[in-house]
C-alpha cells in the first residue's frame, strides 16, 4: 500500500512537472527580480514583471532596451500559498527562470523559520537558478516602489553593479548557493550587500545610483 502510494505522488510530481514545462512562453510570467520579507506572521513576496509589449509587436525595435517593470506583492502563510494567489489572480504561469536578483527583508532574515522555509522553497525549484545573486535590504516595498519609475529593471541594476567591481563581488556578494551551502552545512549566514532605498537614490553598500 505504501508503495502504491509512493508511485501515485511521484506521478503526479511529474505529471505538475510536465505540466508547467508545456505552457507556451507567452502564457508565462518572467519576474527579473523578487523582494521577500515576513511579517505578521506571513510572507511579503514582490515580483518586478518587466513590460513585454515588445513581444507583442507594440514597442517599435530598439525601445525595448530600457524595459521598464512594474511590481505587484502577495502575502500569504507559505511561500506556496503566496504563489497559489499569484496564479489566481494573474494570466499568465509564474517561471522564476529569468529572476536576476533575490532581496531578503531584514524580518525575514530574523527569522530563522521563516528564512529556512523560503531556502527550501526556491531549492525545489528547477528553474531558480543557484548562481542568482542575494542582497538584504531594510524595507523591500521601499525598494520595490522604484520599480519602472526610478529604475527601469531592478534585477538588471544590481547585476549590473555587482558585476561592474568584480573584486567586490568576489568579496562580498552571495548567491543563492551560498545561502543553501550554509544552510545545509548549519554554517553562518555568509553575509550580504544591503541595498537602500533613499528618496530617488538606489544605495548599494557604497555604491550609489541616482537618475539623471
Amino acid at each position: 500500500m505504501k508503495r502504491r502510494y509512493r508511485m501515485i505522488a511521484v506521478v503526479f510530481l511529474l505529471t505538475g512537472s510536465l505540466w508547467a514545462c508545456g505552457v507556451p512562453l507567452e502564457d508565462r510570467a518572467f519576474p527579473l527580480s523578487v523582494a521577500v520579507d515576513y511579517t505578521e506572521g506571513k510572507y511579503e513576496v514582490y515580483y518586478g514583471m518587466p513590460d513585454l509589449s515588445a513581444e507583442t509587436g507594440q514597442d517599435k525595435e530598439g525601445e525595448n532596451s530600457g524595459q521598464k517593470e512594474t511590481v505587484v506583492c502577495y502575502r500569504g502563510r507559505s511561500m506556496e500559498e503566496t504563489e497559489e494567489l499569484f496564479l489566481r489572480s494573474q494570466e499568465d504561469y509564474l517561471d522564476l527562470g529569468h529572476v536576476k536578483a533575490f532581496l531578503l527583508g531584514e524580518n525575514l532574515l530574523k527569522n530563522k523559520n521563516a528564512y529556512e522555509a523560503l531556502l527550501a522553497y526556491l531549492e525545489e525549484k528547477p528553474s531558480v537558478a543557484g548562481n542568482i545573486y542575494v542582497f538584504s535590504c531594510r524595507s523591500p516595498r521601499e525598494i520595490m516602489e522604484l520599480e519602472g519609475t526610478e529604475l527601469d529593471s531592478l534585477g538588471t541594476f544590481l547585476v549590473r553593479i555587482v558585476e561592474s567591481r568584480p573584486y567586490s563581488r568576489q568579496e562580498e556578494q552571495t548567491d543563492l548557493q551560498s545561502l543553501y551551502n550554509a544552510w545545509h552545512n548549519q554554517e553562518n549566514r555568509p553575509s550580504m550587500l544591503q541595498v537602500e532605498a533613499e528618496g530617488q537614490t538606489l544605495l548599494v553598500k557604497g555604491n550609489l545610483y541616482e537618475r539623471e
